[in-house]
C-alpha cells in the first residue's frame, strides 16, 4: 500500500505518517527512512524531535538523503515490511542539489525522484511518504526555490496518481482521497 501526506510544515504530518504506519504494520516490522540532511543547530534539533517522536515505537532507523530505491537492495525481506518516507520534500532538494544530478534536466530529475519511490513502494509490504506543500508564489523566493517549490508540487502530483490513499491538510482538517 503506496499512502501519501500532505501538508504545511509544522502541520502534524509526522504525527498522521506514524499513526497509519503502526496501524498498517501491526506486529510487523517498521522502518523510519530519514531523507533530512540537518544544517546547524535548527536541522539538528528537528532530528532530535522526530527521533523523540518514534522512541518506543519499533522503528529501525535509515539514513537515507538521495537515491533512496536502493534500499530496496539494502534490506532483506522489504516486501514483508512497513516503510515511512520522511520526508519527500528533503528528498527532492536533496536530488535537486546533488552532484550527479547537475546535467539532468528538469523533466530527467522528476522522473528520476519519483521512478525511486514508485520502486521502493513496489518492493515494500506499506510505504507512507510524508510531503510538504509550499505557496506556489512568494515575494521572498529567489529562483532556486521557486524550482525547488515546483519540483516538490510536481513531484506531489505525479506521487498521488500512483497512491493508494492521500492526507491532505486542508483549513485545518485532514481530507482523505
Amino acid at each position: 500500500m503506496l499512502i501519501l501526506i500532505i501538508g504545511t510544515p509544522g502541520c502534524g504530518k509526522s504525527e498522521k505518517a506514524e499513526e497509519l504506519l503502526l496501524r498498517l504494520s501491526e506486529e510487523g516490522e517498521r522502518i523510519y527512512i530519514a531523507t533530512m540532511i540537518p544544517f546547524g543547530p535548527e536541522g539538528e534539533e528537528r532530528i532530535r524531535k522526530h527521533r523523540k517522536m518514534r522512541e518506543g515505537k519499533g522503528f529501525l532507523t535509515v539514513e537515507c538523503p538521495c537515491d533512496v530505491g536502493r534500499i530496496k537492495d539494502m534490506i532483506p525481506y522489504l516486501q514483508d515490511k512497513s516503510l515511512l518516507l520522511e520526508c519527500m520534500s528533503n528528498l527532492a532538494g536533496n536530488e535537486m542539489h546533488a552532484d550527479k544530478n547537475a546535467d539532468l534536466s528538469y523533466d530527467e530529475l522528476l522522473a528520476g525522484i519519483v521512478r525511486e519511490v514508485t520502486l521502493l513502494g513496489d518492493a515494500c509490504r506499506d510505504l507512507v511518504i510524508v510531503s510538504n506543500s509550499f505557496p506556489k508564489e512568494d515575494d521572498s523566493y529567489d529562483e532556486d526555490t521557486r524550482l525547488y517549490v515546483r519540483l516538490v508540487e510536481d513531484v506531489n502530483a505525479l506521487l498521488r496518481e500512483r497512491a493508494d490513499q492521500v492526507y491532505e491538510l486542508i483549513e485545518g482538517e485532514w481530507t482523505a482521497y
